[in-house]
């Protein structure tokens, strides 16, 4: 016969193990898994859970081993706290969400105190609640539901998981890239666990399914943010420079006289005084825009672009069309310039433009990015100069 202590050792062996996958989790966070904005409400996604786990341990403890002569009051704040827990990390899913696909909702200050608004309010809630017997009500039978409180304080919650996945779904629906949409697929499952986990707790109440289920989705979010490094740049989303290695190599191997490879290398202008004078969250958002820029670019002339590294991108153009080769860097300049304008920036944006042509499947990558970057730098030296 299993006895309430039992379930207490079961309920702290899971919560436990997701403590450990939680911490395992943050130390393989780093700043190259994403924005330095991405990075921090994702550690605080898991720094929410982590304090969920916890309080949940904490709460069985108090509910089930027996070891505990705790009262009411004991075991209400436990779970308020608890519930304050997951609030939260609902609260910085959303903005990790809302980061991740470069909406400009978290930039505003005024916008990320609206959205905590919920959050903030759910130990509101669960105070009123225990006042009002609202958290949990005893029917005539004996038996007991959630109350209204209990209720709502779950619906607070569960909407910023709701609006997570809207914002993924209409990131999907407008992705360019395959890897993007991977990704957003990938946030848009995350919501599957939690419909999982209510439908189980409503059936079979007070058991860890909450823990585990939220554990599911973050170490499902981990794994595909490692695997996206593999060959996407995890701050703008363009192809990484180990993708660009193997695309470099795998087409010289092809290129004639009549179909030669053409490399242009790009490097922004003056990046530096833009992280030193408005920081790097802006700095962030420059190479965003000129991933962006470069991405639409591809589509007008079947390019492969890729991030090479700093404020450094490459484009790659298997054939060309008469003239093409004038007309990309026109074309970057231009793109850029719609986009900087678009954008509002208070800074000027540009670049500086190398390139190179290659005939000879015997030229190296090495040799031939060498050619790109020496005519970059012959480019860079004349604007410093005037020439």
């Amino acid at each position: 016969m299993v006895t309430s202590f039992h379930f207490f050792i079961a309920y702290i062996i899971v919560d436990a193990l997701c403590m450990a996958l939680t911490m395992i989790i943050a130390s393989k966070v780093s700043l190259d898994s994403g924005s330095e904005t991405q990075v921090r409400y994702f550690s605080l996604v898991l720094t929410s859970f982590l304090a969920f786990t916890i309080l949940d341990s904490i709460w069985a403890l108090v509910a089930y081993s027996g070891l505990v002569d705790a009262g009411e009051i004991v075991l209400s704040v436990v779970n308020g706290l608890n519930l304050t827990a997951v609030g939260f990390a609902a609260y910085f899913w959303l903005c990790f969400t809302l980061a991740r696909f470069d909406s400009k909702v978290t930039d505003s200050h005024r916008m990320r105190l609206l959205l905590a608004i919920p959050a903030a309010l759910v130990p509101v809630l669960h105070i009123i609640g225990f006042f009002t017997n609202q958290n949990v009500v005893t029917l005539p039978d004996g038996s007991w539901t959630y109350g209204i409180c209990h209720i709502t304080i779950t619906l607070f919650e569960l909407s910023y998981i709701v609006a997570a996945t809207v914002v993924a779904i209409h990131k999907y629906r407008h992705a360019t890239s395959q890897s993007e949409r991977r990704m957003c697929l990938v946030f848009i499952s995350f919501m599957v666990p939690f419909v999982v986990a209510g439908v189980v707790d409503s059936f079979i109440v007070n058991t860890p399914i909450v823990a585990a289920c939220i554990m599911v989705s973050l170490t499902f979010v981990m794994m595909s943010m490692q695997e996206a490094r593999i060959s996407s740049d995890v701050l703008t989303g363009l192809n990484n420079r180990r993708r660009a290695d193997a695309f470099l190599e795998e087409r010289l191997g092809h290129v004639t006289a009549d179909q030669p490879l053409r490399l242009y290398i790009l490097d922004l202008d003056d990046f530096k005084s833009i992280n030193d004078t408005y920081g790097h969250l802006e700095g962030d958002r420059a190479l965003k825009l000129m991933a962006d820029v470069l991405r639409k670019t591809c589509s007008q002339t079947n390019a492969f672009a890729a991030r090479w590294g700093g404020d450094e991108f490459i484009l790659i153009c298997t054939h060309h069309e008469e003239g093409q080769a004038e007309r990309i860097p026109e074309l970057v300049k231009a793109n850029l310039a719609s986009a900087v304008e678009e954008a509002e920036l208070p800074y000027a944006l540009t670049c500086s433009i190398g390139s190179a042509s290659c005939d000879s499947p015997d030229e190296s990558p090495n040799q031939f990015i060498d050619q790109a970057d020496m005519m970059l730098y012959k480019t860079k030296r004349a604007l410093s100069t005037g020439q």
